[in-house]
C-alpha cells in the first residue's frame, strides 16, 4: 500500500504533465458615480464654505494691513536710531576737542574747564544709557 507521500508525489508529477489552462478574468461591473442630488445639507455646506472663504479673505486683509503697519513702525524707529546715535556721536567729538583744549588752559581755567568736561561727561553717559534701553 502506498503512503500519503507518495500518493501527494504522484499527484504532482500527473499535474506537472497536464498543461496549463488560461482561466478568464471575471469581469467587473463598470462604477457608476452619480451625482449626488442637492440636498439641504449639500447647499448649506456650500454656504458655510462661501463663508469660511469669505472669512480667510478678510483676515489676509487684516494681515496684510498689520505687516504694512509694522514696516512703517520699524522704519520710523530706524529713523530715530539713526538720529540719537549722529547725535552721540556729535556729543562725543566735542567732548574730546573740550579734553584735547584742557592741557593748553591755564592753572585757574583749568578747574572750570574740568568740571564742565566732567559734566558734558555725565550727560553723555546718560544719553548713552538711555538710548541702549529704547532701543534694546
Amino acid at each position: 500500500m502506498a503512503t500519503a507521500t507518495q500518493k501527494r508525489k504522484v499527484a504532482k508529477k500527473k499535474a506537472a504533465k497536464r498543461p496549463a489552462t488560461k482561466r478568464k478574468a471575471a469581469k467587473k461591473a463598470p462604477s457608476r458615480k452619480r451625482a449626488a442630488p442637492k440636498t439641504a445639507t449639500s447647499k448649506k455646506r456650500a454656504t458655510h464654505q462661501t463663508k469660511l472663504d469669505q472669512q480667510i479673505k478678510a483676515i489676509s486683509k487684516e494681515i496684510d494691513r498689520v505687516e504694512r503697519e509694522g514696516k512703517k513702525v520699524l522704519k520710523e524707529a530706524q529713523t530715530r536710531y539713526d538720529k540719537t546715535v549722529k547725535q552721540l556721536h556729535t556729543e562725543r567729538a566735542r567732548l574730546e576737542k573740550q579734553v584735547g583744549t584742557l592741557a593748553t588752559k591755564s592753572e585757574l581755567a583749568y578747574d572750570d574747564v574740568r568740571k564742565g568736561i566732567e559734566a558734558a561727561y555725565r550727560d553723555l553717559s546718560k544719553a548713552v544709557k538711555q538710548a541702549y534701553k529704547h532701543f534694546s
